[in-house]
């Protein structure tokens, strides 16, 4: 019977591979700054798809740690194709694991920072900071963040958690968002272990940076067991209006679902442990645990790339309760056959190709790949026939060195992130770290690689036309005051795309018309607007589809 249904599993995979999209190889990092040449890689995270400093150029942050010296690195893109490091900065401590980052304003004062986390060495005394806030300087096309003393720059804010001293505390997932529509942004942490377990926190900045803000802890879900925490990821999966928390943890898919029930209130409300140990395989996640309306009919589905030792696809659909979720209810979508060993990584959804259709972005680890998993415009999102495979890079086919040569290249694609159209040339871009490197058996090797999706187009006049409604992540996000906002219409309909305040009243209507089928891109100019959050709403027949920007002044 497992013969027949391994059987059934590659003949599936073979045929979802005849609908390739086409990526392009167009940059790579060879050279590690502030390191010897061809040395180790170490990179475990990059986030991309931003502009800070609103030059319209858009940005991606990587670090690296395990050396004597680590740092976290900006890279900008100063042409097509092209890219400079524009910032840096050395971690004052010695770390031993990986690195967070996220974007955001978490004090409130429309002005976007750079915040990091950093496990270090837990015989430090007194305790050390493991969180630094980088606030940006605010003129446009400057890439400074933090203060500065001559070219040193400093964090502009700190926070060691309030730890006792000599203690193992690794903070790595990081969101941020106003997760309880208080109107403040909140920082969610996901601490992968530490001196009060496995634990998530909700953390928000009472004040400003600039004078005497202080870390306020909203809520603490501590003590948790049983693996690593790689995985904290927000959503409404049940549509009640109420976001959740998920955190994944590593023992055989453990998930705790938080609910945010109002202003600074959370509460846990369900916890599935070990939900499949009777498979024999201890599935986890790295940052692959993503909530998303993929079919666009306004309920959410909750995804994960699980790992290891297989490449699977789960998949949680059509929930009305959150709190009711059953370990039944925790299905697998697909898998892909394991190539050179074969790990999943890093999970993000996004139309990289701009045709309507999202994908399930997922980096693979020792197999070299990354996959291009998209919904085909039809059809259940929880059914594996709904979806085509595509292989967006293979290292070993693009080296010509085969995984079982000896010797062999060992790339670990450990993250990956999508980042909208950072050079301007209307095609989106993906860029993953490589966290080790094989110089010596392929002079080639790289520590960061982006590939780019042939099929885009930015522009606004209709290219071909799409499968689905569809609306995108309004790029970039966050803003000032400019952003694009594309959308996709399989056939000529009544179009309405609107923008609206959190109580719900329009503030912009940008499009009011019949559209015939074709690919949009809208330009949103917010500059008689506050700061602060906003959503904005495609409606088209029967199809509502509604996502959130931030306007940070």
């Amino acid at each position: 019977m497992k013969k027949t249904f391994l059987l059934f599993v590659l003949i599936s995979f073979f045929q979802v591979l005849t609908a390739q999209n086409a990526y392009n190889l167009v940059w790579t990092m060879n050279q590690l700054p502030f390191q010897e040449p061809q040395v180790g890689s170490e990179l475990a995270i990059v986030k991309a798809g931003f502009d800070t400093d609103n030059d319209g150029k858009g940005e991606f942050l990587c670090a690296y740690t395990d050396y004597d010296e680590n740092y976290i690195l900006m890279y900008e893109a100063n042409g097509d194709n092209t890219y400079e490091l524009v910032w840096s900065w050395k971690y004052p401590v010695k770390a031993n694991t990986f690195a967070g980052i996220a974007v955001g304003d978490l004090d409130g004062n429309d002005i976007p920072e750079i915040v990091l986390t950093l496990p270090s060495q837990s015989d430090i005394n007194p305790n050390p900071s493991r969180l630094w806030a980088f606030q940006w300087n605010g003129v446009q096309g400057e890439n400074k963040y933090g203060n500065y003393s001559g070219d040193v720059n400093t964090a502009t804010a700190e926070w060691n958690f309030d730890l006792p001293n000599s203690v193992d505390f690794r903070p790595y997932s990081l969101v941020i968002e106003d997760i309880d529509n208080d109107g403040r942004n909140e920082l969610i942490v996901g601490i992968r272990q530490g001196v009060n377990g496995q634990q998530v926190l909700v953390v928000s900045v009472d004040g400003e940076f600039s004078g005497f803000a202080t870390w306020a802890v909203e809520y603490s879900l501590s003590g948790l067991s049983g693996g690593s925490l790689y995985s904290v990821t927000t959503g409404d999966l049940d549509g009640d209006g109420k976001k959740e928390i998920y955190a994944l943890i590593w023992n055989y898919l453990t998930l705790h679902i938080i609910e945010c029930t109002g202003p600074d209130t959370y509460q846990l409300v369900n916890s599935l442990e070990t939900i499949y140990q009777s498979s024999g395989v201890d599935y986890g996640a790295i940052d692959a645990v993503r909530v998303a309306d993929v079919n666009g009919d306004g309920v959410n589905e909750l995804y994960i790339a699980g790992t290891e030792q297989d490449n699977t696809i789960f998949v949680i659909s059509n929930i009305t309760d959150v709190s009711q979720i059953t370990p039944a209810d925790v299905k697998i979508l697909g898998q892909i056959p394991v190539n050179a060993g074969g790990k999943f990584r890093t999970l993000w959804i996004y139309d990289t190709d701009k045709d309507g259709k999202l994908s399930l972005m997922i980096g693979g680890e020792t197999n070299g790949q990354i996959f291009d998993v998209e919904y085909k415009g039809s059809g259940d999102p929880a059914v594996w026939d709904s979806w085509d495979v595509n292989i967006a890079f293979d290292v070993f086919e693009h080296s010509g060195i085969s995984p079982t040569a000896t010797p062999t290249i060992e790339p670990r694609f450990f993250y990956g992130c999508p980042a909208a159209d950072m050079d301007g040339d209307g095609k989106n871009e993906y860029v993953f770290v490589n966290y080790r490197t094989s110089f010596s058996v392929w002079a080639e090797d790289a520590y960061v690689w982006m590939i780019e999706s042939e099929t885009g187009t930015g522009i606004n006049e209709k290219d071909f036309s799409p499968e689905s409604f569809a609306l995108g992540q309004n790029y970039p996000n966050p803003f000032n005051p400019n952003t694009k906002i594309e959308f996709s219409v399989p056939k000529e309909s009544a179009i309405k795309l609107s923008v609206f305040n959190l109580l719900g009243e329009e503030v912009v209507k940008l499009v009011d018309e019949v559209k015939p089928a074709g690919n949009y891109s809208v330009n949103f100019n917010a500059s008689n607007l506050p700061s602060g959050i906003y959503l904005y709403r495609l409606q088209a027949d029967n199809f509502t589809q509604t996502k959130k920007l931030s306007l940070l002044k």
